[in-house]
């Protein structure tokens, strides 16, 4: 079974989360800038500061360190950020950068209807105790910390940590056919918060396509790989992907898809093109909009690098970094594929 978003795209997940508040932190440093990951020592630590370099040219840098800010402040507890308009204050809590990018936030803050922005200052408002906040984000950092160190290492390429977290999205994440059925404004309006999106996602290892998504592009993007959501379908009827960029390239990546009671070929919708994406899309493949036609519709979104189309009719076997091999299975087939270091 194909896993559709019948009515709800990510975007109107998200604009259904707008009911949500947030804050931010101090003043970041040099590590924590975007693209780069967090270290201590040789482990990963947790980045505040995510989002995908597409989405930042996109809208730009405005935009994006003020939301930053707002993430500072809602990990520090605090009830206002440094905004410098009402235009941007809209977009830090215009729904999907707080889900996707600040997870916790998406059910658990929102824009403050009373008094906003005002002077330059952003008004928060917390939907849970302060306290009940800070330490239900203690907790997620450490979740994402774990799975990061579980599953990838600092010195891995960017190819070897897409393929270790899609495999670890495979292993560990269903599709949830009751947040599916319920798939309506009407329906999705009445369910409590934290019943869906990318915190809930994290939490209960179950979503729909653009909750699974979400989830792997936030690992991707906390261990340093550009990763954003791409759509495709009709209106009513949609899916939800990710689009990665390595060494300059574009791929799609499917971890919904790929789902083992999806397929038994894990590998076919790994680093995959346009063009293998076309007998489902055709044209009607688009990236999501709540950001991208903000200020920039030009944003490249080119994937037609078809170096990794042997191993799509494969089922992945291990992967060996230290001579650069995926080892993976044809068949009965044990065949290897020799990548870039």
């Amino acid at each position: 079974m194909r896993r559709l978003m019948t009515l709800f795209s990510s975007v109107a997940l998200s604009l259904l989360m707008m009911s949500c508040s947030f804050k931010p932190i101090k003043q970041i440093d040099a590590c924590t800038k975007l693209g780069n990951p967090v270290y201590v020592g040789e482990r990963f630590a947790f980045n505040p500061h995510v989002c995908p370099k597409k989405l930042y040219d996109a809208y730009g840098p405005e935009e994006w360190e003020t939301f930053f800010k707002l993430c500072d402040a809602l990990r520090a507890g605090e009830d206002t950020f440094e905004c410098p308009s009402e235009e941007v204050y809209d977009f830090c809590f215009s729904g999907g950068p707080l889900d996707e990018f600040f997870p916790l936030a998406g059910y658990a803050v929102d824009r403050d209807d009373l008094n906003g922005y005002s002077d330059g200052v952003g008004h928060i408002r917390y939907m849970i105790p302060k306290d009940v906040f800070q330490r239900k984000e203690k907790e997620f950092e450490k979740l994402v910390v774990d799975i990061l160190n579980k599953n990838v290492r600092k010195d891995y390429t960017d190819f070897e940590k897409s393929l270790a977290l899609y495999e670890y999205m495979i292993n560990n994440y269903t599709f949830d056919f009751r947040e599916s059925e319920n798939n309506t404004y009407e329906k999705m309006g009445n369910l409590p918060r934290g019943t869906y999106g990318t915190y809930r996602t994290f939490n209960d290892k179950k979503g729909m396509c653009c909750d699974l998504s979400s989830v792997y592009n936030y690992l991707l993007l906390q261990c340093g790989v550009d990763a954003v959501q791409f759509e495709g379908g009709e209106d009513g009827n949609r899916h939800a992907w990710t689009y990665v960029t390595i060494d300059d390239t574009g791929y799609f990546i499917d971890p919904t898809w790929a789902l083992p009671d999806e397929t038994a070929l894990d590998l076919k919708y790994f680093m995959i093109t346009a063009k293998d994406r076309e007998p489902d899309f055709g044209d009607l493949m688009g990236p999501v909009k709540f950001c991208y036609d903000h200020k920039n519709t030009d944003v490249d979104f080119t994937a037609d690098d078809d170096r990794y189309a042997s191993i799509h009719e494969g089922k992945f076997v291990s992967l060996d970094v230290k001579n650069n091999t995926l080892y993976y299975k044809v068949g009965s087939e044990k065949r290897e594929y020799h990548y870039a270091s």
